[in-house]
């Protein structure tokens, strides 16, 4: 059993990673790009943060972007 839900878990957890890589790089080119009604340097730092920003980002900061 424990065979199975290794590798699962495996490209589970590299799925997550780079979903989070992509919506950061996206994040700071929408902030930087278009016009932000929040504070640019703010929203780039938080957007940043390894798995939880781009969660943040999803979650509130597109609602700022124009």
């Amino acid at each position: 059993m424990m065979e199975i839900i290794k590798p699962i878990l495996i490209i589970a957890f590299l799925i997550l990673s780079f979903w989070s890589v992509y919506t950061s790089f996206n994040a700071v080119y929408l902030i930087l790009t278009k016009d932000f009604k929040g504070s640019k340097v703010k929203w780039i730092l938080i957007a940043m943060i390894g798995i939880i920003g781009p969660i943040l980002w999803v979650i509130k900061g597109k609602k700022l972007v124009s």
